[in-house]
C-alpha cells in the first residue's frame, strides 16, 4: 500500500488588496500567481471593485472589517512576505501601518501604490499620497508604480525615459529599498520599459517587446505579486524584477479575452514555458 509523502509546507503570503469581479487584477492576480510560484496565500480585503460598461466603482470595506482581517492572519500564521495593493482611503492606510510596524521588518514587502481615485477625491488622495511617501515606502523592500502613479506621487510628468529615470531617483529618497518605475507600452511603440534603482543605487532599464494585444488587465498586480514570490525565494532584487517581467509577458500573450477591446492578464501561461 502507496503511503503518501509529506511534502514540506509552502512558504505563506499575504496580499492587502482590493477584489476584482473580473480576476484580472487585485487579491485575484496575486492568488493566481503566488499559486504558480509554489506559495500559499493569504489575504486581507480593502474594497471591491465593481466594472460595468463606462461604470468603474470601488466600494470600499470598513476600516474595522480590514483590522479584523488582519488580527485573523496575524493569530494564525507565519508570514514570508507581503504586498498592498489597492488601499482606498486615509483609515485603512492607518490600520494597515499599525499592522506593519507589528511584524517582522526581515520579511520582504513590496508596495504597489494603486491610485485609482475620482477627481472628487483629490483632497484625499492628497493625504493618501502623503502616508505612502514619509511612511510606508519607508518600511518597503520594493515599490512598483506605473509611470501615472509615479507621476502623481512626484508631481513631475513623465514623457521621455530620462524623464522616468528621474521619477524613479526622487521615489528613492522616500527611503524605500528599491524601486521599480513601470513605463510600460507609454514610452514607446516597440518597447515596454521600467526603470529599476536598486538599494545600492544601481540603475537597470529593463525592456520587453510590446505585446500587441489589449489583454493586459491586471498586469500590474501580478507583478507585483510575482516580484514578492521571487523575493520570498530568495531571488535578488534584479532577479525577481526580471523573472516577474516575463511572467507578465507570458500573461498577456495568452490572455482571457473579455471583450474585443480588453482581457485579463492569464497566470497560468507560465506553467508551459
Amino acid at each position: 500500500m502507496m503511503q503518501n509523502k509529506i511534502k514540506e509546507q509552502p512558504p505563506v503570503v499575504l496580499t492587502i488588496a482590493g477584489s476584482d469581479s473580473l480576476s484580472g487584477g487585485g487579491l485575484q492576480a496575486d492568488l493566481a500567481t503566488f499559486n504558480e510560484y509554489n506559495l500559499f496565500g493569504l489575504t486581507a480585503i480593502t474594497s471591491i471593485v465593481t466594472v460595468l460598461p463606462e461604470i468603474f466603482e470601488i466600494h470600499a470595506e470598513s476600516a474595522k472589517l480590514l483590522a479584523d482581517q488582519l488580527a485573523s492572519v496575524q493569530a494564525h500564521f507565519t508570514l514570508a512576505g507581503i504586498k498592498l495593493g489597492l488601499i482606498p482611503n486615509l483609515e485603512q492606510m492607518i490600520v494597515i501601518l499599525q499592522f506593519l510596524n507589528q511584524l517582522d521588518r526581515n520579511i520582504p514587502l513590496v508596495v504597489d501604490p494603486v491610485l485609482v481615485f475620482k477627481e472628487d477625491h483629490a483632497p484625499e488622495l492628497d493625504a493618501i499620497k502623503k502616508v505612502y511617501l514619509e511612511n510606508i515606502f519607508p518600511l518597503a523592500t520594493i515599490i512598483t508604480p506605473n509611470l501615472v502613479e509615479s507621476e502623481l506621487l512626484t508631481n513631475q510628468p513623465i514623457k521621455t525615459l530620462d524623464d522616468l529615470i528621474q521619477s524613479a531617483q526622487i521615489l528613492k529618497q522616500t527611503g524605500a529599498k528599491n524601486v521599480i518605475v513601470k513605463g510600460g507600452r507609454r514610452l514607446g511603440k516597440q518597447e515596454a520599459v521600467d526603470v529599476l534603482i536598486m538599494e545600492n543605487n544601481e540603475l537597470e532599464i529593463l525592456s520587453n517587446p510590446i505585446i500587441q494585444n489589449n489583454f493586459n488587465n491586471g498586469a500590474g498586480c501580478t507583478f507585483s505579486a510575482a516580484i514578492l514570490s521571487g523575493l520570498v525565494q530568495n531571488a535578488t532584487v534584479l532577479s525577481a524584477t526580471q523573472q516577474a517581467k516575463t511572467f507578465v509577458q507570458h500573461g498577456i500573450e495568452n490572455g482571457i479575452a473579455i471583450n474585443q477591446n480588453l482581457g485579463n492578464v492569464w497566470q497560468g501561461a507560465n506553467r508551459d514555458v
